[in-house]
């Protein structure tokens, strides 16, 4: 099969897919293969990043135990 024909192909599926969910995994599987994102993992740039400043908040105390964070969604949740 030509790169033409192809092309021609993937834009047809694309056209015909309504599901929002696959095209969201083809967007990611073809930036990876482009080289845009982790191809291990399917992260952006920018989500690496915030995970690593996650991973240095955590290391240097700047955090919220999650036990907390249920308290205060039951106090919200609660007052409903």
């Amino acid at each position: 099969m030509s790169v033409v024909n192809l092309k021609n192909n993937l834009h047809q599926m694309v056209e015909e897919t309504e599901d929002p969910e696959i095209l969201a995994q083809i967007a990611t599987r073809f930036a990876s293969l482009l080289g845009g994102k982790d191809a291990g993992r399917g992260l952006l740039y920018e989500e690496k990043e915030r995970m690593e400043l996650g991973k240095v908040d955590s290391e240097t105390g700047r955090t919220i135990h999650y036990f907390q964070i249920r308290e205060k969604a039951k106090d919200i949740l609660g007052s409903l």
